[in-house]
């Protein structure tokens, strides 16, 4: 499945995601453009520039719309993370004219990729939060700190009522699933990503709340991964997420054995998957045959029929899936990872640490040092 190209992913009139639509990446990098017109000329605008990775792809849906690389104008940055802005010192070699757009607190460390705009504009310090453009439309400085950076800061398109998150309301996805919109089925990818990503509950809601007092109120969510929400799906994943349970909340130690009837059932699904795949003798032999020191051996009890978790499950899943994948396609361990992980959300419980998206890089887990 080649990568879609932007023709296909216009979020409104005038904008458009740019970035790479990976079919095979579990956690797609967005990046928009936005166009504006007015006062007799264009105002082109860049939404997070992107992963190093991705710049090929980024930087020729970009040319494909505005022709050169100089007639970019502005470039946003949510937060410091490398998939946001790993594509700065590109956009700045190509074009040194170009304006930055971030807060302090994230371009203390953006300045370490050694990418300076020609003109540094300090999101945070905008004069009452509004950015008014040469073409007369009005950027609103929308500041979402901890989520999932303290500097993180939104900037709302007045003119489209499109907010542009960053991290927030992003989401991993099925391998395959590369469509603009986010649909029911997006949802427990969105879930996790907040769980494994966001601080808490509490802080997330703080700025949910901020959201829906904006005016004229959002149409459109945008963010940095994932998908573009809008609709009754926007409304209704912003009421989930109101009651998600994530980060910090997800910690104290009384919640493994709180929930460890629900991580056993995990456990027996995931089980009866890898059973189903490769055969029930072959677990069985699998298991048995752990190393002594093994710390999975430590976590179940294996029986003439089967193996039970007995203990920890948010630390034994996912060794089970280390275990089980090992020496096969890394599309079996992403298919092992996913079943977890929605067994999991399901049943409302913390989820174990899956490593998603380690899978791309070819690299296997193992437990012991290769020296």
């Amino acid at each position: 499945m080649p990568d879609i190209m932007p023709s296909d992913m216009q979020v409104v009139e005038g904008c458009y995601m740019i970035g790479r639509r990976n079919p095979d990446a579990v956690l797609q990098c967005n990046t928009y453009l936005r166009t504006f017109w007015g006062e007799g000329a264009f105002f082109h605008w860049c939404v997070d520039p992107g992963s190093m990775i991705d710049y090929s792809v980024v930087r020729t849906n970009l040319l494909d719309r505005i022709g050169e690389f100089m007639a970019l104008n502005l470039v946003s940055m949510n937060h410091q993370d490398p998939d946001v802005t790993g594509n700065l010192l590109n956009f700045t070699r190509e074009n040194p004219k170009l304006t930055g757009l971030i807060t302090e607190d994230a371009w203390r460390l953006v300045r370490h990729l050694n990418a300076i705009p020609k003109e540094l504009r300090f999101a945070n310090k905008v004069e009452n939060r509004s950015l008014r453009l040469p073409t007369g439309q009005r950027l609103q400085m929308v500041p979402t700190p901890f989520c999932h950076f303290r500097g993180a800061m939104a900037f709302y398109d007045l003119e489209s009522q499109v907010l542009f998150t960053g991290d927030l309301f992003g989401g991993l996805n099925a391998p395959g699933r590369t469509q603009l919109l986010a649909q029911e089925e997006d949802w427990p990818g969105i879930a996790q990503f907040h769980q494994i990503y966001m601080p808490s509950r509490e802080i997330v809601s703080r700025t949910l709340r901020l959201i829906r007092a904006l005016d004229p109120p959002v149409k459109i969510i945008a963010p940095q991964h994932g998908f573009v929400l809008a609709g009754d799906t926007m409304h209704e994943f912003m009421d989930r997420l109101e009651q998600l349970p994530m980060g910090i909340d997800l910690f104290p130690d009384e919640l493994d054995e709180r929930h460890h009837k629900k991580y056993a059932e995990v456990f027996h699904e995931v089980i009866g998957e890898i059973s189903h795949l490769l055969g029930a003798s072959e677990v069985r032999s699998l298991l048995q045959h752990l190393p002594r020191d093994h710390e999975l051996a430590d976590y179940i009890r294996i029986t003439a029929d089967e193996a039970h978790l007995e203990r920890n499950g948010i630390r034994a899943l996912p060794l089970l899936v280390d275990v089980a994948a090992l020496g096969h396609a890394p599309s079996f361990r992403a298919l092992l990872k996913d079943r977890v992980l929605r067994g999991c959300l399901e049943r409302g419980v913390p989820l174990p640490p899956m490593g998603i998206g380690v899978e791309e890089t070819g690299a296997e887990p193992s437990g012991y040092w290769l020296g």
